[in-house]
């Protein structure tokens, strides 16, 4: 999309920008808001908002991406280029903004499988591990550490040698009685580089030295002691010599850092876009924006916008152009809130090819907008000599020649500031040519024949701006499908205009247009007795949609009764059966050995006859809990690692792999081969299932005596019982046992190792025969 700057002008679209910006977390992100621009094609543009879905979605998933305080670089490297030099405390923005870098690039590639959109981010920050470690000689402040050179080591080493002889010396001559009765204070002062002596006036000439400096009062002069000039020589030239090393290892790092200005220029693109995409999240969060969705027919649809720069008082309205029109009059009363309407079109055009959230409810939908131009407000320029009908005039002509058909035009007052009658036929000649050589187009007007134009021009639809007669003020609500009345005589009045005057008005409007404003007048009581209508027929809805639900929550209710009377008559039924089936044997066991073959033939029969009763019941339970579970739930559909449950069974487990209509679900140590058919959704936890180690906690006043890890892997086990043990040891425990099982001792012996490594344990042992045996540890502490 193209839009030129006086466009955004118009639309005050930096002020709107503003709002992101006050939600952005630092330089970076306003640095994405200052170039910020419309992407170029579809394609580009939904690339851009599936990347900012996975963002929000992957940060309400995982949590807050990494930041730090980092700014922006590129102006310091820019400088740097020119002068080879970055100062410490700039070097040291640098380091910063490496070290988000890193963060930002390893939360992108731990989370690319999930959200393949980050793969190529990941890959436009570089690694900069070199460029870190090199600045890794200076603090968070960018000062040097004594280690960024043995020479800048040697050179300190040598200042702080001497600062202890003049440190020694000064001394002295403070505890000299001839020499420190002549000193303002008992204090050493460090002036030009020296260590001097505040000395007062009347003993200038007396004191062995030389005069440095006078105190801001005057009765005082700040002198060099004799004895330590040699020293501060000293200390003057190291000093210097600290400096140059400084100087030195500053630009050798300037040097690294600008051989990779470049990658770095990238990699602050990647974060300025993160940033924003944060900004726009609190938005979407704070505000209520909505991301729209995207067609590829030139067409946008916004339900219920609202103008940003109204705030709270704004009153949403739905505007529509391009699907059964392309372009859309809009008339009614002088401040009624038609050009509020058109800006806030243009606003949301822009925004969503941005890939920003628009003001604007669900379901709203953007479509293949190439430009956006507009002609709104007054252009009248003395300098170039321009009336305010020339300026429009002007202006009209350039879109005329830029627009094509995927533009959006916003034209405010069309045909105004000029003749009426041949700015309406102006009007209508440049309404007809947009609609049909040129894109979508939302024009304003108060003239009567541009309003009957669009009543019966094919492609062009007309709307109103809502007017409460009996308040005779604007209600800024938009009326689809009707013109507008321009209710000037009526506001005139209510200002107190005589009412002679008004009737002379009345009687001037010519027979022509006196029945438009009638049927306008009409249509607009018609168009607001179906919007009424509409809500009554929409409040049915709502309340039919209530009772049929409340129905569906009967019949579930009934259905749910009468398959837990069956279920129970079936238990019974098979109670009885088993009894049946028991007493048969206990006849068996007592017949005569020469019955019994004839008996096993009776049994056999009876006992093939229970066996299928009884099938034919888990079956009928089956099959009601398989209903139930999909009436309560929905329809399930079977995926691997998912929770599920066995129907008819308390068998829950974790799906492991799907063949066909077989799943391999795992419950605790068993795993069996189930049909996807007989699985329900459950919200019980599967057997054996382990709490991931970094939400295992154990509260700092009740540590146990024991702790179980018995089936963790060794990866999700050691951290555990590391932080357990420490725990223990520190609340005073003797001795603990730690829980591992036998298995195969793979997990005991890493244990083991653990407990050998650490210094507060005394001793460890297998568990005896009334502890648990092999599958326990017992640790004592050190005392």
């Amino acid at each position: 999309m193209e839009v030129r700057e006086d466009i955004l002008r118009i639309l005050e679209i930096p002020k709107i920008l503003a709002e992101f910006a006050s939600c952005v977390r630092g330089e970076l992100g306003l640095s994405a808001i200052g170039r910020l621009r419309p992407r170029g094609d579809g394609k580009s543009l939904e690339e851009r908002v599936a990347l900012f879905k996975s963002y929000m979605s992957c940060r309400d998933t995982f949590g807050e991406w990494p930041w730090n305080s980092s700014g922006c670089i590129s102006g310091l490297t820019a400088e740097a280029r020119k002068s080879g030099l970055l100062t410490g405390e700039e070097l040291a923005s640098v380091a910063r903004f490496l070290s988000l870098a890193k963060m930002t690039r390893e939360h992108l590639v731990k989370h690319r499988d999930a959200y393949p959109l980050f793969d190529s981010l990941s890959r436009q920050i570089r690694d900069f591990s070199e460029e870190s470690d090199a600045l890794g000689v200076l603090d968070d402040k960018g000062n040097l550490y004594d280690s960024a050179s043995p020479k800048l080591a040697e050179i300190r080493h040598d200042l702080e040698t001497l600062r202890r002889q003049i440190r020694r010396s000064a001394q002295n001559i403070l505890d000299n009685p001839s020499l420190a009765h002549m000193l303002q204070e008992r204090v050493t002062a460090f002036r030009n580089g020296h260590f001097v002596f505040l000395v007062r006036q009347e003993f200038v000439n007396r004191f062995p030295g030389t005069v440095v400096d006078r105190s801001g009062s005057g009765s005082s002069v700040y002198m060099e002691p004799s004895a330590l000039v040699p020293l501060n020589n000293r200390l003057a030239l190291r000093v210097r010599d600290e400096k140059e090393e400084e100087r030195a290892i500053l630009r050798r790092l300037t040097k690294v850092i600008l051989a990779r200005e470049r990658p770095l220029s990238e990699c602050e693109n990647v974060l300025s876009d993160l940033d924003l995409f944060y900004g726009a999240a609190e938005v979407m969060a704070k505000k209520r924006w909505k991301l729209p969705q995207y067609a590829e027919k030139t067409m946008f649809v916004l339900q219920e916008a609202r103008h940003p720069l109204l705030g709270d008082a704004a009153v949403p309205v739905t505007i529509r152009c391009g699907d059964r029109f392309r372009s859309l009059v809009i008339t009614g009363p002088n401040t009624g809130g038609k050009t509020v309407v058109l800006k806030t079109a243009g606003v949301c055009v822009y925004l969503a090819w941005c890939g920003l959230p628009i003001p604007a409810g669900e379901d709203s939908v953007v479509g293949n907008i190439g430009s956006i131009f507009a002609d709104i407000g007054d252009e009248q320029s003395i300098e170039q000599n321009l009336s305010t009908f020339s300026a429009h005039v002007k202006n009209i002509i350039s879109i005329l020649e830029q627009a094509d058909r995927t533009s959006l035009v916003l034209l405010d007052e069309l045909g105004a500031g000029t003749d009426p009658q041949e700015g309406a036929a102006l009007g209508i000649a440049i309404l007809d040519t947009l609609t049909r050589e040129k894109g979508l187009t939302l024009a304003t007007t108060h003239h009567n024949p541009v309003k009957q134009y669009a009543l019966t021009a094919p492609g062009v639809e007309t709307a109103s701006m809502e007017f409460d007669i009996e308040s005779l003020s604007p209600t800024y609500r938009m009326l689809l499908g009707v013109p507008g009345k321009s209710n000037a005589l009526l506001i005139a009045g209510r200002y107190g205009l005589p009412q002679k005057v008004l009737e002379k008005a009345r009687k001037v409007l010519s027979e022509r247009e006196a029945p438009v404003e009638d049927l306008i007048g009409e249509l607009n009581e018609r168009k607001a007795w179906l919007d009424r209508a509409e809500g009554e027929i929409a409040a049915l809805r709502k309340s039919l949609l209530e009772e049929k639900k409340k129905y569906d929550d009967k019949m579930r209710e009934i259905e749910s009764r009468r398959d837990r009377i069956l279920s129970e008559a079936e238990r019974k039924a098979a109670s009885i059966l088993e009894k049946a089936e028991e007493s048969s044997r206990k006849l068996l066991k007592q017949l005569e050995d020469s019955a019994k073959s004839a008996v096993h033939r009776q049994i056999r029969d009876t006992s093939e006859k229970v066996r299928s009763e009884r099938k034919h019941l888990e079956q009928n339970q089956e099959k009601r809990l398989l209903r139930s579970g999909a009436a309560d739930d929905g329809e399930f559909s079977p995926s691997v690692g998912t929770a599920a449950q066995v129907a008819g069974t308390e068998i829950v487990g974790t799906i492991e792999s799907i063949r066909g209509n077989r799943a391999l679900l795992r419950a605790g140590v068993m795993k069996m081969e189930v049909d996807v058919k007989k699985l329900l959704p459950t919200k019980k936890k599967p057997k054996g299932a382990v709490t991931p180690p970094e939400s295992f906690s154990i509260s700092p006043d009740r540590v146990p005596p024991s702790i179980m890890v018995r089936g963790m892997n060794v990866d999700e086990a050691l951290p555990v019982v590391e932080r357990y043990l420490d725990q223990a040891m520190r609340m005073g425990y003797d001795q603990v046992t730690v829980i591992h099982g036998r298995g195969e001792g793979i997990l005991r012996r890493e244990v083991h190792a653990l407990c050998s490594s650490l210094n507060y344990v005394a001793s460890y042992r297998l568990g005896g025969p009334s502890e648990g045996g092999f599958g326990v540890t017992v640790v004592e502490f050190r005392k």
